[in-house]
């Protein structure tokens, strides 16, 4: 019989009885793995002894209780019933013949009994599917040489340098943070490549340091280090440390010591390179302590100290609270809450907790759901992009399916699987529920679509000289009245001036020339034609210069409102053929370019009705679609709408700022109105359409499928 952990290996089981030849014959005993070894675990949080059994064919563990031990100890009993009495007879302990079986069922589930079944070995592309995010290399077997190293590092674990540390890390925060202007410099010269390189490099030295710090406290402990190795983090290389055997510390206190010496380790190169740094001169070597100091604080604090994944803090957090297995532990308890909260299942608890425990472990878990709904879907991000698109899009899929579809999906089937166990009631309210969500997703309810734009006036005169001239009257100012015909700017030009006439004086000459030849007696025909030619020319010239000068006398071409007069003209002032003198608009009839996506351009059709909100009025335009493009635009109307002045529509970050190339996709629309209060200036608006009706699957089904189709490249 079993004597506790000084036995240190489990005793095999008597042979299973033969099959017995009646139907109704009991099921042979099942028996123990004979190289199944036991080893006291410490008591528990309610101060119960614990133990371990420990696997090492397959190199696990698993923590058992005080009933269970007591179980093990009669295993040889091979009788459920029997054993149950027995140790309610000899223990405090109120045992039943169905805490025996619960115990088989785990026994056999975990592989630890003498002809269970295997399970089958698990194909290639399900191991990948399932482990390419994380895959460990084993590299070196360190046992012997950190056994050598120990002595000469106890000096890191005394007190005095653990203070001096502390105090380090004190002073270097605040000097630092006294000249935080040159902090923020070296943050943005590490944008560079050299900056990349360099907190690329401080990282692997960083992160060698923890795992060291992890296997220098395990050999301390006497913890075998069984390798060393690199993990393949979503296929980036990181240093890991294999302390799989701190199990076997009754101590808690000592295994919190293993799990939180990298932290601790990356601490301590933080604290002194941020106290260096200081008072170091400028240069690489002042560079290089940066980059150490800030990869060792963002990093550590951020990833390492999270108890919501299986980091550091995660395994600090279960060592603090004595309480292995928390996440799955944790997460039983708030699957139990939910499934008690949403269809009223009730269920007993698989172990006794205090309820402001009870409380914290579903905090817990949902916080660590919460948590790693994010982080999987940035995972997944991140695999989309680490792959050319095709690719991506397929690991992107599989990503959200594996680490958030399949947990969902085996949490339903359990709700499936116990559907008897709902009261009517319950299947009512949640029918009504799920009823409800129905019309509001699937049915086409929404018609309204919303778009930026820009509104201006519909007919627009702009002023400009036809060549370059000087500026004789300008009668114009800004608000006045124009009507058709009405003389706006009036422009001369010497030069055309001095041409016209030139033009003139000699179509005179020539055609006196013409009339003169007629009395000569020689060739006088010949010169008559030919001075009738020139005269003729010269005439035409001059109704050409005579039309360029009429150009001058800019005349309004409708009613309208001057705006957007050069303050900088006056009489005698010189313009350009590119230079805008001014503008005259009917702003009683306006248009408005909006943008929409392609999604929404499908659901608008040509004279549809349309309600334009001007930034900073209230009331409100109405006006109708009359073009709607077919193809998307590579330039935004107007600046306004540009997300960096102030608009709606993200600029590409990949094209120069000035060419207003938009980020996706956009449609431009032209809506036309008229109203009595006119269009003074160009103005961002919002235009309201009414669109065919939509549902909001159908909406996000669309979106999906077009991105999907997009990123992928097809």
């Amino acid at each position: 019989m079993l004597t506790g952990a000084a036995s240190g290996v489990l005793p095999p089981a008597p042979p299973g009885a033969p099959a017995a030849a009646a139907p109704a014959a009991p099921a042979p005993w099942p028996a123990l793995r004979e190289e199944l070894q036991i080893h006291g675990a410490g008591a528990t949080r309610d101060g119960s002894p614990a133990w371990h059994v420990c696997d090492p064919v397959r190199n696990l563990f698993f923590r058992i209780g005080w009933l269970e031990f007591e179980f093990l100890q009669r295993w040889d009993l091979a009788d459920g019933a029997a054993i149950a009495a027995d140790v309610s007879s000899a223990t405090t302990l109120a045992a039943e013949p169905d805490d025996v079986e619960e115990f088989i069922r785990f026994l056999a589930q975990h592989q630890l009994l003498r002809g269970a079944r295997q399970k089958p070995a698990m194909p290639l592309w399900r191991w990948l599917l399932n482990n390419y995010l994380f895959i460990r290399i084993p590299l070196v077997r360190p046992a012997h040489w950190l056994a050598r190293l120990l002595p000469w590092m106890q000096w890191l674990f005394s007190r005095w340098f653990v203070g001096l540390t502390a105090l380090a890390a004190l002073a270097g925060i605040a000097l630092a943070a006294r000249q935080l202007d040159v902090v923020e410099a070296n943050l943005r010269g590490a944008l560079s490549w050299d900056g990349v390189v360099g907190f690329a490099a401080a990282l692997v030295f960083s992160k060698v340091l923890h795992e060291i710090g992890h296997a220098l406290v395990s050999t301390r402990h006497g913890v075998r280090v069984g390798h060393m190795g690199v993990a393949l983090l979503v296929m980036w290389p990181m240093p890991y440390t294999d302390t799989g055997e701190s199990w076997k510390l009754e101590r808690s206190r000592h295994r919190f010591a293993i799990a939180s010496a990298g932290i601790c380790a990356e601490l301590m190169l933080a604290a002194w390179c941020t106290f260096l740094w200081t008072f170091m001169p400028d240069g690489n070597f002042r560079n290089a302590l940066f980059f150490l100091a800030t990869t060792a604080w963002v990093l550590t604090l951020l990833v390492n100290a999270s108890p919501f994944m299986r980091f550091d803090g995660y395994y600090m957090l279960t060592d603090a609270l004595d309480f292995p297995g928390l996440h799955e532990r944790a997460g039983h308890q708030a699957r139990r809450a939910m499934r008690r909260a949403l269809l009223g299942l009730e269920e007993p608890s698989s172990e006794v907790l205090t309820p402001g425990f009870r409380a914290f472990l579903i905090a817990f878990a949902v916080a660590t759901w919460v948590y790693r709904l994010v982080l999987f879907i940035g995972i997944a991000v991140v695999v989309y992009h680490a792959f050319f698109k095709a690719l991506g899009v397929l690991l992107f899929v599989v990503e959200l399916m594996v680490f958030i579809g399949r947990p969902v999906a085996a949490e339903l089937r359990v709700w499936w699987q116990r559907r008897a166990e709902v009261r009517r009631g319950r299947w009512l309210g949640w029918a009504t529920v799920l009823g409800a969500a129905a019309l509001v997703l699937l049915v086409p309810w929404f018609a309204g679509i919303s778009a930026p734009g820009v509104l201006r006036a519909a007919s627009e005169q702009p002023v400009y000289s036809p060549f370059a001239a000087r500026l004789e009257t300008l009668d114009i100012r800004n608000g006045s009245a124009t009507r058709p015909e009405a003389v706006l700017v009036e422009l001369d030009a010497p030069s055309q001036g001095e041409e016209r006439d030139k033009a003139l004086a000699l179509s005179s000459a020539y055609a006196r020339s013409a009339r003169s030849a007629l009395g000569l007696p020689e060739d006088g025909a010949a010169r008559l034609a030919v001075a009738e030619q020139l005269a003729l020319r010269y005439d035409a010239e001059r109704r050409a210069r005579e039309a360029e000068l009429q150009r001058l006398r800019i005349v309004a071409t409708r009613d309208g409102t001057v705006r957007d007069v050069d303050p900088q003209l006056q009489p005698g002032t010189w313009v350009g053929p590119q230079q805008q003198i001014a503008m005259v608009v009917d702003g009683r009839r306006w248009r408005v370019e909006a943008l929409v996506t392609e999604r929404d351009r499908q659901r608008l059709v040509t004279g549809g009705h349309a309600v334009v909100m001007v930034k900073g009025r209230t009331q409100k335009l109405e006006g109708a679609v009359v073009a709607i493009d077919n193809s998307p635009v590579t330039r935004l109307p107007h600046l306004l709408l540009a997300q960096e002045h102030g608009g709606q529509v993200p600029l590409n970050p990949t094209a120069p700022k000035k060419d207003l190339r938009p980020a996706d996709a956009w449609f431009r629309v032209l809506v036309e109105g008229e109203s009595a209060a006119p269009a003074d200036a160009v103005r961002e608006v919002r235009v309201h359409f009414e669109g065919t009706r939509q549902s909001l699957a159908q909406g996000w089904l669309d979106s999906a499928l077009s991105v999907l189709i997009q990123q992928s490249g097809l």
